[in-house]
């Protein structure tokens, strides 16, 4: 499997697209996942906006299941006490989703 260590998506256009609670697309899991560490919608739009490009750990193709030119970029962040993993997954920034939103480990 290819491996990035350059972002596939813009993290700007990200925050960008993930601004408010309307704007956000992101899986059940992810929400159900956040809402397990006691985040709603309005911390998982926080979080997003707290990213940083450091934060970022690596770049992959789609691959459970393979969809040509679907990326996932990955990043790990503290935020609020607690160290996650966050994952954004989409072939553009136009159908990009949060698809991870859980504490790093779990």
């Amino acid at each position: 499997m290819t491996v990035k260590r350059k972002r596939h998506h813009d993290l700007d256009a990200i925050q960008s697209k993930f601004r408010n609670v309307d704007s956000l697309e992101i899986t059940r899991t992810a929400v159900k996942t956040a809402n397990a560490l006691g985040y709603g919608l309005e911390d998982i739009v926080e979080a997003v906006g707290d990213l940083e490009e450091g934060d970022f750990v690596s770049s992959r193709p789609a691959h459970s299941p393979p969809i040509p030119g679907v990326w996932h970029d990955t990043y790990n962040m503290w935020w609020d006490e607690r160290h996650l993993y966050i994952k954004f997954a989409g072939e553009t920034i136009i159908d990009i989703t949060l698809v991870s939103f859980k504490e790093k480990g779990e």
